[in-house]
């Protein structure tokens, strides 16, 4: 794994911590795109080698040789299987049953959950048992998006730490190094898009990627001139939807911030002609409205199942039109 200039301090405030109190859980709060199953990674090597030097892990015991072909016995990943989308009751009584055993290789034994939101409530009820009591030598790291949906009780039995993003000027420097040839004022309007998430922005700083939503703002800003707002249905109903209605929130928060005069506040500030054209024909309550709508939609498309997308895209589409010029 490529290793990013962000996480060197994260990953030695982490790693003295350890040091001076080994508590068993661990819960890491970040974003998309901030690389934090690397970081997850090198704290794992550095709990499982058998001689650490200092706050590194020593690269030639057993221990770090069999991390580095990702096939270490210790190391019980929990992911969601068998096209499931949540981590069951299962799942945790077979760890449960493995963590009674002493580690294979004389070490530490390491569970790492990637999505710890995942797990069910009866999953959940399980690992609290364990966290209660762990066994010798044994670590739970356990990522969250959103800490705030996890039960208190699950929280507080955790060190929390929050992988915060990197200043500005660190994110555009690192994207430098990885030939992106676009404006600085492009690069900066997709840092507060991904908010600061570095590796996130790189993916749509990409050409393929940085031209779809080139295209998604053409699009709405023809929607706008021809008060035909179903123009923008073909830009919204792809298999990204949920990033492209964000976009489109992004530009009704940018109009509102331009209504108010704060127009160096907004985010889309290579495309400020379309968050003026936004803000003249949009009253702020009107402005308002709408963003809670968006938001509604995306939500609605999250949570229900066997939603049929273009057709509540199209209604959604719809009430906006009306909303914009039969509701004034």
């Amino acid at each position: 794994m490529n290793w990013y200039p962000w996480l060197n301090l994260p990953y030695k405030q982490i790693i003295t911590f350890y040091q001076k109190r080994k508590h068993h859980a661990l819960l890491l709060h970040s974003n998309p795109g901030m690389a934090s199953d690397v970081l997850v990674c090198a704290i794992t090597k550095w709990l499982i080698c058998l001689n650490p030097i200092n706050i590194k892990n020593c690269g030639s015991c057993h221990n770090c040789q069999l991390m580095l072909t990702h096939n270490h016995p210790d190391l019980h990943k929990i992911i969601n299987e068998n096209n499931s989308n949540k981590i069951s009751i299962e799942n945790i009584r077979s760890l449960t049953e493995n963590l009674v055993n002493y580690a294979q290789q004389g070490g530490a034994k390491v569970i790492w959950f990637p999505n710890v939101a995942l797990l069910t409530e009866s999953a959940i009820t399980a690992l609290l048992k364990t966290l209660e009591e762990p066994t010798n030598n044994t670590y739970f790291l356990l990522e969250c998006r959103d800490p705030i949906h996890l039960l208190t009780t699950l929280r507080s039995r955790c060190f929390y730490y929050y992988l915060s993003a990197p200043d500005p000027q660190t994110i555009i420097n690192w994207l430098k190094k990885q030939n992106i040839n676009l404006t600085l004022l492009e690069i900066e309007t997709a840092i507060k898009l991904n908010l600061y998430a570095p590796l996130a922005t790189l993916n749509l700083l990409k050409p393929k990627n940085w031209l779809k939503r080139k295209n998604f703002c053409k699009s709405l800003m023809q929607s706008l001139v021809n008060k035909n707002f179903l123009i923008l249905l073909i830009e919204l109903d792809q298999s990204n939807v949920l990033e492209r209605i964000y976009w489109l929130i992004s530009f009704l928060l940018d109009a509102l911030k331009h209504k108010l005069d704060a127009t160096s506040y907004c985010i889309n500030q290579d495309e400020l002609p379309l968050i003026k054209k936004l803000a003249n024909i949009n009253s702020s309550d009107i402005l308002l409205k709408s963003i809670t709508r968006w938001m509604t939609c995306r939500y609605q498309l999250i949570s229900i199942t066997g939603l049929n997308q273009k057709l509540h895209l199209s209604a959604q589409l719809i009430k906006w039109q009306n909303t914009l010029y039969l509701d004034k």
